[in-house]
């Protein structure tokens, strides 16, 4: 439906492409200097909101300047609003003054039909100067959407669109229109907007874009500027203009494509007659494409739809085969980002001519920058650096920080155009309202100062602005540099050194550096600022030390100003030194000598009032280097043999004594190894402490990415049949019982270019453990005695006396190490039952240290009031002492029984096995005290055993008596009685 409406939707759609861009993200293109003088351009700005900078070009047929156009300026035709304005800019290097050309001083026209005046055209809002194009001192100005009257008497009007032609300087104004036809409406050429783009050819032919004919299929019309201004006739709103050209109406189909959009001439065929060629952005399928009018070919490629290809086109030699190439621009192309999803960046289409009507396409340039429309305008730039290759300036209006626009230069060679711009300009303007759009308008290829090289114009309607960069003259210089000799012999001693009242004989050589210079169009005299740098390689020295220093002046820099003549070449000669090789360390890499040569900013300007600038192809860095003399052959070159030994003890786990590891480093090979370094890598748990044997030896300890190593010197060179031994000493404080190793991996490394390394060598440690554990008990008291004093004996448990007399156990486990020990047990087993009696109440536990206890009956499980106890513990030791009562429940009186508990230890899951020095046992032997009687024995067992003790002396005495014992025999009987008595007294007996 838009398609049908008003020829201004083309036109705005062309004007303000999706200016969308207040949402983009941009990134700085990369770039190189170039030639184009972006800190001095000449700006002119026009009257605010006329979009002063919409078209631009040159004009040379005078003294040189600049055409701006400005579609909505106001002017001073009667009754016009906005008709739009062409400003004529002289330039000069002191002024930017701009006035108007007076294309059209007439307001709307009338013509009278039938006595009645009807208005005939409408110049209100024609944006007069939206097209802009020079030829000699022909100036083309169009206003594509001016409209006339196409019916009497219907107020009705169509854009059929209008150009003037400005011939011999301003003299003499001619209009073209030749969409003005009496075909009008949709069907025809009404809404044309003819001069919506034009060209000139060589030869001075105006070619024609007008995108809305027919149904908006679009149309292209050509015509010599000699006819046009032969068929001129004022007053005449239809002319027929000789031997003009034109394209037809085609099918329907072709409806909506948009052809002239955009319009280039350039020769294809082969004929050595221009031809032209026409973008149409809405073609094939809205794919866009782009076609010759002369020989019916056309480009069209599948990118993607609405990339608007064939937005611009131009056309320029730029393999500089003398053929003329085709560049297309498709600034709503969509490229797939490196996250995956599509983002408008557009592209610039390179066709090379390789023959006749033959196109070979070429690597695309892309945009950088998200919604920047990249490839809006293409403007043929000339041979910016006269190298011999054309090259080309890109538009990208929407990009860069704050939308501010951009401007890339390309240069041409013998494949197309480089992938790489050689210079970016950016627009100086932040964005307003509207985007400045830098870079919508583009035209170059035009040398408007006279210095001998072509000019770029950059248009930037949205800040009402056009910007003239001048081209700066380019100087091809070259240089050259040489050491000789380039070997150093540091036992030649063949110059002197002055240092203060001394001199001391050093080794040296020759340096020589030349410049030339050349160029076009160059100033008579040209400075460079050149620095020669000794020893300038980013080498792995240690300390940096630079080792060669100038003779004259004793430093590693050199710096001066050399003044060159046109096609001048300059030599410098210098001698350089070699210092004393205790003072660096590195012999072994070359010592780099850097030439950098550049123009001197601070130059006069040449007589157009600018600096010139460096070839930015020349290579303004020259390296040459020299070698030290090394005793490694004629080839100086060293091929060491490295061997490395380690040897250490076992690690005792939890000791904080040092260890010691001993290293036997040797070179067995035909060289010395030069910076030979001794390289350990420290395993976590170790720390370094220092030497311990070859008090020569110096190390230091660095950290890298985490890795803790040790650096060592073994000289520099490590002599060939070099054998050194040394101990390293270490503190292993951070082993852990899951360890059963540790390694340190020992390399010596050197710089040498051949067998540089000796083989990693891997020495692990046995963890080894070892713990003195000693577990012994005592009972306190040694000795009990049951039952105690005043004891009396009750069913009723309050208070723990009530029990009986407290035995203390105390079991003491003791680690002299050094390792330490975790996940054991120690097991306590006391009687607490003798043959179903009770024998003990546990009463309570009591520790000290790191450890845990538990039971397996409930200690007091009577709850009784347990008194205070105090207990001595020795720092350092793991104590354990178990309370208990001897009860009352003894099963056997009168008799010692020995209270024996067992403590058992033993390692439960630990990685290792400690042995105990013993195993403990804690006796309390139980003492019974004799009973007292009175208390013991009942009175009436008393009173009974003394009764029967008397009727046992009764019987006793009773028989005695009937035995005779208590009879008396007389003492003095004869001897004879006692003769004859005897024999019966011994048979009675």
């Amino acid at each position: 439906l838009l398609s049908r409406t008003p020829g201004i939707v083309a036109f705005l759609a062309r004007s303000f492409l999706c200016i969308i861009g207040l949402l983009l993200t941009f990134s700085k293109p990369a770039c190189e200097a170039f030639n184009l003088d972006v800190e001095n351009p000449a700006v002119y700005s026009g009257p605010n909101g006329s979009y002063f900078g919409y078209a631009v070009d040159f004009y040379l047929s005078d003294s040189g300047s600049v055409l701006v156009g400005a579609p909505k300026a106001s002017t001073r035709q009667f009754n016009v609003t906005e008709g739009g304005s062409v400003f004529y800019c002289p330039w000069s290097s002191s002024q930017t003054n701009c006035h108007t050309i007076e294309f059209d001083l007439k307001g709307d026209r009338n013509v009278l039909i039938n006595d009645t005046n009807y208005q005939a055209d409408f110049k209100s809002h024609q944006w007069f100067g939206a097209t802009v194009r020079s030829h000699g001192d022909t100036i083309l100005a169009c206003a594509p959407l001016y409209s006339w009257r196409t019916k009497e008497d219907i107020p009705q009007s169509d854009a059929t669109g209008s150009c003037y032609l400005s011939v011999e300087n301003f003299t003499n104004f001619v209009e073209y229109a030749p969409c003005r036809t009496e075909i009008s409406g949709p069907p025809g050429q009404g809404y044309c907007q003819g001069g919506f783009s034009a060209d000139f050819t060589t030869d001075g032919k105006v070619v024609l874009g007008g995108p809305g004919s027919y149904f908006w299929q679009g149309q292209v019309i050509s015509a010599a500027k000699e006819d046009i201004i032969r068929a001129y006739y004022p007053g005449y709103f239809i002319q027929a203009v000789s031997g003009q050209i034109q394209t037809k109406q085609a099918h329907s189909l072709k409806d909506d494509s948009y052809q002239g959009y955009s319009v280039a001439a350039g020769e294809f065929s082969g004929d050595g007659v221009e031809d032209f060629v026409a973008g149409v952005p809405k073609g094939h399928m809205l794919y866009g494409s782009v076609r010759s009018l002369n020989h019916h070919f056309h480009f069209g490629f599948y990118l993607s739809m609405g990339s608007y290809f064939g937005y611009a086109v131009a056309t320029t030699d730029i393999n500089s085969d003398g053929m003329v190439d085709l560049l297309v621009g498709a600034p709503m192309l969509m490229v797939r980002s490196s996250h995956g999803r599509p983002e408008e960046m557009g592209q610039v289409y390179v066709y090379l001519q390789r023959s006749p009507l033959n196109l070979e396409p070429r690597l695309p340039l892309t945009g950088t920058q998200v919604f920047g429309r990249f490839g809006s305008t293409i403007a043929p730039l000339g041979d910016l650096n006269l190298d011999g290759f054309n090259d080309v300036a890109i538009s990208c209006p929407f990009g860069g920080e704050d939308q501010q626009g951009l401007v890339y230069i390309y240069n041409g060679y013998s494949e197309g155009l480089r992938q790489k711009p050689s210079q970016v300009i950016r627009g100086q303007w932040a964005a307003g309202t509207i985007p400045a759009s830098f870079g919508f308008a583009l035209r170059g290829a035009k040398d408007l100062d006279m210095n001998g090289y072509p000019d770029l114009i950059v248009g930037a309607f949205g800040i009402n602005k056009a910007i003239l960069y001048r081209s700066r003259p380019i100087v091809n210089a070259s240089a050259s540099l040489t050491v000789s000799p380039t070997m150093i012999n540091p036992e030649e001693k063949n110059c002197i050194l002055t240092s203060g009242n001394s001199s001391i004989p050093v080794s040296c050589v020759n340096l020589s550096f030349c410049i030339s210079a050349d160029g076009k169009h160059l100033p008579k005299n040209l400075d460079f600022q050149v620095e020669v740098q000794l020893d300038s390689h980013k080498h792995k020295q240690k300390g940096a030390v630079k080792r060669a220093l100038f003779l004259d002046s004793q430093q590693p820099l050199l710096s001066m100003t050399v003044r060159l003549s046109h096609g001048e070449r300059e030599c410098q000669h210098k001698r350089i030194y070699l210092r004393d090789e205790k003072e660096f360390r590195d012999k072994l890499s070359s010592i780099y000598v850097a030439l950098n040569f550049s123009l001197d900013p601070k130059a006069a300007a040449d007589s157009h009032g600018l600096r010139p600038i460096l070839n930015y192809q020349t290579t303004h860095v020259i390296e040459q280097k020299a070698q030290i003399l090394l005793d490694c052959g004629e080839d100086n070159i060293c091929v060491p043999d490295l061997k490395l030994a380690v040897s250490g003890k076992e690690v005792y786990l939890g000791d904080d004594n040092s260890l010691t590891l001993t290293f036997n480093a040797r070179n067995e090979g035909e060289g010395g190894a030069y910076e030979a370094d001794l390289y350990v890598v420290l395993p976590p748990e170790a720390d370094y402490i220092g030497i311990a044997r070859n008090n020569e030896l110096t190390c230091s300890y660095e950290t890298e990415n985490q890795t803790r190593y040790l650096s060592c010197d073994l000289g520099n060179p490590m002599k060939s049949g070099t054998n050194l031994w040394a101990g390293l000493r270490f503190k292993v404080p951070r082993l852990k019982d899951t360890h059963k190793t540790i390694q340190f991996e020992a390399q010596i490394r050197s710089k040498n270019e051949n067998n540089s390394h000796s083989e990693v060598v891997a020495c692990k440690l046995e963890v080894i453990v070892k713990a003195d554990v000693i577990l012994q008990g005592v009972s306190r008291p040694d000795k009990v005695f049951f039952p105690p004093a005043n004891w009396k004996l009750t069913k009723n448990y309050n208070v723990e006396v009530d029990v009986g007399p407290a035995v203390e156990h105390i079991y003491e486990l003791v680690n002299n190490g050094p390792s330490r020990i975790s996940h054991t047990l120690l097991e306590l087993r006391c009687p607490f039952r003798v043959q179903g009696q009770t024998l003990l109440y546990p009463l309570e536990f009591s520790t000290e240290g790191p450890i845990n206890c538990t039971a397996d009956k409930n200690m007091n499980h009577r709850n009784l009031k347990v008194s205070d106890i105090q207990m001595n513990t020795s720092q350092g030791q793991m104590r354990q002492s178990q309370r208990v009562k001897i009860s009352h429940h003894f099963p056997v009186a009168y008799k010692q029984y020995v209270l024996e508990c067992l403590a058992e230890y033993r390692v439960k899951k630990m990685p290792y096995a400690i042995h105990l020095s013993c195993h403990p046992q804690v006796v309390t032997p139980v003492v019974w005290n004799k009973p007292d009687i009175e208390n013991a024995v009942p009175l009436w067992i008393i009173i009974l055993a003394i009764l029967a003790g008397l009727l046992l002396l009764a019987l006793l005495i009773y028989i005695l008596y009937r035995l005779g014992f208590f009879k008396r025999s007389d003492p003095y009987g004869t001897a004879m009685e006692k003769a004859e008595l005897k024999p019966q007294a011994a048979s009675e007996a």
